[in-house]
């Protein structure tokens, strides 16, 4: 985890107050977001799903400080057809 100056001046605060290392500190920071980024990719899509199959399949997340993390479908299909686009570009063509 990259820390500007200030984070890490944060940082050191945080570990000299609860008498832990900054190590410890920097983990413990990260811990939600690697969970969620565990969470997300246990998560398989195939591109083609209604968008009641994608809202079963999503999750949401609520990080006090940062507020609701969360896809949209509409974000879902944009990405998809992106991606379908790109590919398509990628193929030779006769």
């Amino acid at each position: 985890m990259k820390l500007d100056s200030q984070q890490k001046k944060i940082v050191e605060e945080l570990a000299f107050k609860h008498n832990l290392t900054k190590e410890q500190v920097i983990e413990i920071i990260s811990l939600p977001f690697k969970y969620i980024r565990d969470e997300i990719k246990e998560i398989e899509f195939t591109g083609e799903e209604t968008q009641e199959e994608f809202e079963a399949k999503a999750k949401n997340f609520n990080i006090p400080a940062v507020g609701k993390l969360y896809a949209s479908y509409y974000n879902f299909k944009y990405v998809n057809n992106a991606r379908r686009i790109k590919e398509q570009n990628k193929k030779p063509r006769d």
